[in-house]
């Protein structure tokens, strides 16, 4: 009885929030914005961000405003939708634990760059009531020992003891980014299979194998078009999260091997993957002057997998519409970035 009066309150809200998010369009159109403040003028005038982007300065911007306050507009929108949960501790806590884990990650990746300090200043002061461990004491941290002694007590203590370094050796920031990426999809799958069933747990499990999918592809991706010589094709396998979608792990691992950024789209563009993303009704093939295309419409694509009369059981697990926001979040913060580092794109 609770859970039905918890899902006639979360999905009307929830169709609420998918509704305003952004379009194709929409994107478009910030890809033809020539800075940073153009791309926030556009995102303070769209009515999915206008509430959260209201208070910043378009005179004084940097680019890490912008992340924190979207940061915070996603987490908002779980909130908003949680407050009508009557399932404490379920599947809905999913979102909370990605939150940890982007944290923990943020602070190991400074910890192996040198930077034993920096994360005070990017402390998310709406999430330190909400974590299982202490924000301000893992600011303080000042090695990964130091670290494991913050998240002790929490499932976070045994992924990150087993990527510890040895006594004198360096963080391995990419293996520990693996161990907690494996952790976060194989168990928010599993609770899938405990808290939902029928055709909502296999939708919403089919959400998170592809981006899963997603994180493995453009891994790949960046690893040979700008580290090949220092990523062999058995170093990416290690670093590849166990969790399959369309391309099986035979697929992934095919990929991992290619020589080079060229045949690596070559074998992409040829595969399972390019039949997959290509819209039902393309008219004309992509033009061979821009083969990287074909790999960054997929993610694209992904976000309109499913048809209109699929959707409505999405909302009923949460997992839909904070999916689709932090989607809309993350590309918006994509544009910011790629404007504010002058990265031309093709056509």
């Amino acid at each position: 009885m609770l859970e039905n009066l918890s899902a006639l309150a979360i999905v009307p809200k929830a169709k609420a929030i998918a509704a305003r998010r952004l379009s194709h369009g929409d994107y478009l159109e910030l890809m033809r914005k020539r800075s940073v403040i153009e791309v926030t003028a556009a995102l303070q005038s769209h009515p999915y961000f206008k509430d959260s982007l209201k208070g910043l300065s378009q005179t004084n911007l940097h680019r890490a405003q912008i992340e924190e306050a979207l940061s915070k507009d996603v987490y908002y929108k779980y909130e908003s939708l949680m407050r009508y949960s009557f399932r404490k501790g379920k599947f809905g806590a999913y979102f909370l634990m990605r939150s940890e884990i982007n944290e923990l990650l943020a602070k190991l990746r400074l910890l192996s760059m040198g930077f034993r300090h920096h994360y005070i200043i990017q402390v998310p002061g709406f999430l330190m009531p909400k974590t299982s461990f202490s924000l301000l004491r893992l600011a303080k941290a000042e090695s990964a020992q130091d670290c494991l002694e913050v998240v002790a007590g929490t499932p976070y203590a045994k992924v990150l003891a087993g990527v510890l370094p040895a006594a004198g050796q360096k963080l391995d920031y990419l293996k520990c980014e693996h161990a907690f990426q494996s952790y976060f999809y194989t168990t928010v799958l599993a609770q899938i299979d405990r808290d939902l069933s029928g055709r909502s747990a296999a939708d919403t499990k089919r959400l998170f194998r592809m981006e899963a999918e997603i994180y493995n592809l453009d891994l790949l991706f960046r690893a040979k078009a700008f580290f090949s010589p220092q990523l062999t094709p058995e170093d990416l396998k290690k670093l590849l999260i166990p969790v399959y979608g369309v391309l099986s792990a035979k697929n992934m691992n095919a990929l991992a091997d290619t020589r080079g950024l060229d045949e690596f789209l070559k074998l992409y563009n040829a595969g399972r993957a390019d039949r997959y993303t290509a819209p039902a009704r393309q008219t004309r093939r992509m033009p061979p002057k821009y083969p990287k295309r074909a790999l960054c419409t997929a993610p694209r694509r992904s976000c309109c997998i499913f048809p209109a009369r699929r959707r409505r059981c999405l909302p009923r697990c949460c997992a839909w519409p904070i999916w689709s926001a932090a989607i809309s979040s993350t590309s918006s913060r994509v544009c910011a970035t790629a404007f504010r580092r002058s990265r031309s794109v093709p056509s």
